[in-house]
């Protein structure tokens, strides 16, 4: 993929993830590789069809989820005389960052989750191979009124467990 390719394909893919609807879902996992692995805290998933599923499932299940504040930045792969470049020389990374918007429901207020996905990326033929979601799912579970409580308690408990003293 050339430099103006690669230019492209982000814009594309940031355009269709920002406009991302159930009626979009198939143009947007249109850039996925049919084989492509996808993972989240929630889905360790194969396939083109499961992972439009799974996006499917966030509309029917969230009020007004969309991705927004998307960033795409390339990372530079390894060289070959470190022996961990790809085989085909041809795999683009990608890391993206983002803001997953949502409310459980239209009387709940908006929550905000930022999030980091990692994507490789056949730069022969710009379908995505691999997709790895990072967020706090904690965040995910606040949102839900019967499980905040819990969450929050169970973050102030690890927050007060991991002050370190000097110890010399």
């Amino acid at each position: 993929m050339t430099p103006n390719e690669l230019a492209a394909w982000k814009k594309d893919f940031i355009e269709r993830a920002a406009a991302l609807t159930p009626e979009t879902v198939n143009h947007f996992v249109s850039l996925y590789a049919e084989d492509c692995k996808f993972s989240d805290p929630f889905h360790s998933l194969t396939g083109r069809k499961a992972i439009g599923q799974a996006y499917r499932s966030m509309f029917l299940n969230l009020h007004r989820p969309c991705f927004t504040d998307l960033v795409i930045a390339e990372v530079p792969q390894p060289t070959a005389a470190s022996g961990l470049s790809s085989e085909s020389g041809t795999e683009l990374s990608l890391a993206t960052r983002w803001v997953f918007r949502f409310s459980v429901s239209p009387a709940k207020p908006i929550r905000a989750i930022p999030g980091t996905s990692w994507l490789q990326v056949d730069g022969s033929n710009g379908q995505i191979k691999k997709h790895e979601d990072h967020w706090d799912s904690s965040l995910f579970f606040e949102s839900f009124g019967g499980l905040s409580w819990a969450v929050r308690y169970l973050r102030q408990r690890v927050a007060a467990a991991s002050h370190v003293t000097n110890m010399t």
